[in-house]
C-alpha cells in the first residue's frame, strides 16, 4: 500500500538533505496519502474529547483493520484536490511569511503530516519514527523559503560547561521511545531537529519537532538550559507540535495527554523557552493560567516569532 508514497518521500528527503527546494515534492507525498486514505480507508468519527463541559469531536481513520490516531476534522482536508490548491497556495505564500493566510497555514501543515501519519498507523504501524521525520522535512523545508539567508543545521557544539552533567543525566532519563525520537543527546553537542542560525548576528533558533511531546516534554528544557550556559542570551528554543490526542478505545472517546504542572515547572526553574506551538491547541495548555507562564500558539506564530528573535537588534 505504502510503496509508492514512501518512494515518494525518500525523493523528497534526499532534495532536502541536499539543500534542494522540497516543500512541493513534501506536499504531494502529503496528497499521495490523501488519495490513498480516499480510495482505501473510511474517515468516520471516532469520539469526543472532553473537559469541564467543553466537547470536541475526532475522526479517525478506518482501513477495517486497523484505527489510525484521531485527528481534528475541522482542521483536516480530507479531499486530496482541495488539499493540492492549498498547499500550491501556502507555498507561493510562504516567500513572505507576512502573506500567508495563518488559517490556511495551519489546515495545511496539519493536514500534510495528519494524512502521512494516518497512512502510517494502517498500512505501516511499526515504522514509528517515519512520520516524525517526515513532518521535520516539511518544516525545514519551509524554513528553506522563509529564511534563504540563515544557516539550517541540526546540532549546536557545546563547549565546557561546568553545570551541564545535572541536566545531561535529566535529559537521558527522559528519552523515551527512541524510534519515535528525532532529537538525539550527546556529550559534545546539542542535537535536535532543526536550527536556524543568523550568520550576522549568531543568533540561533532552536525547533524541536514533536507530533505529540508525550514523556519528552523534558528534552527541549533540559538543551535550552545548556545552551544557556554555553551560549547565554545566543539561543531560543520553540517547541513545535501537531497535537496531544490518543483513542480511549475502551470508552471510545479521545484524551489529550498534557502535563502543564510539570511544563509549568521545568519553565519556572530548568529553563526559558519562547513558546509550545500547536496545530491543535491542548484545552489545557490554552489556560490563562497556563500560558501567562508559557506562551502557547497557534502554529503559524511559529515562523514570525522565530524571525523576531533572529534579526538584528
Amino acid at each position: 500500500m505504502l510503496t509508492d508514497i514512501a518512494k515518494s518521500f525518500q525523493a523528497a528527503k534526499r532534495r532536502y538533505d541536499r539543500g534542494q527546494y522540497a516543500l512541493a515534492h513534501c506536499f504531494e507525498v502529503s496528497f499521495e496519502c490523501l488519495e490513498a486514505l480516499q480510495t482505501n480507508a473510511n474517515l468516520r468519527t471516532f469520539g469526543n474529547f472532553t473537559l469541564a463541559g467543553y466537547s470536541l469531536p475526532y475522526s479517525v481513520a478506518d482501513s477495517g483493520e486497523r484505527l489510525s490516531r484521531p485527528f481534528h476534522p475541522e482542521l483536516f482536508i480530507a479531499d486530496p484536490e482541495v488539499f493540492k490548491a492549498a498547499s500550491e497556495e501556502v507555498a507561493d505564500q510562504l516567500g513572505n511569511c507576512n502573506d500567508v493566510d495563518p488559517n490556511l497555514l495551519d489546515q495545511v501543515i496539519y493536514t500534510a503530516i495528519s494524512a502521512f501519519s494516518l497512512s502510517y498507523d494502517l498500512w505501516k504501524p511499526r515504522s514509528r519514527k517515519t512520520p516524525s521525520t517526515f513532518f521535520e522535512v516539511v518544516i525545514g523545508s519551509a524554513s528553506h523559503i522563509i529564511f534563504p539567508h540563515y544557516a539550517l543545521t541540526k546540532h549546536i557544539p557545546i563547549k565546557d560547561v561546568g553545570a551541564a552533567e545535572p541536566v545531561d543525566a535529566l535529559a537521558k532519563t527522559e528519552v523515551g521511545d527512541a524510534g519515535d525520537d528525532a532529537t538525539e543527546f550527546s556529550g559534545d553537542s546539542v542535537s535536535t531537529d532543526l536550527v536556524i542560525t543568523n550568520p550576522q548576528t549568531e543568533k540561533g533558533a532552536v525547533v524541536p519537532l514533536k507530533i505529540t511531546t508525550r514523556e519528552r516534554i523534558v528534552q527541549p528544557f533540559a538543551h535550552q538550559r545548556i545552551l544557556d550556559s554555553a551560549y547565554p542570551g545566543q539561543y531560543a528554543s520553540f517547541v513545535s507540535c501537531i497535537s496531544e490526542v490518543q483513542r480511549d478505545d475502551a470508552t471510545t472517546a479521545v484524551k489529550q495527554i498534557c502535563v502543564p504542572g510539570t511544563v509549568a515547572l521545568f519553565q519556572k526553574h530548568l529553563a526559558h523557552i519562547k513558546g509550545l506551538y500547536y496545530c491543535d491547541i491542548p484545552r489545557r495548555y490554552a489556560r490563562y493560567d497556563f500560558t501567562r507562564i508559557i506562551p502557547v500558539k497557534p502554529f503559524h506564530a511559529l515562523f514570525t516569532d522565530i524571525a523576531d528573535h533572529l534579526k538584528a537588534d
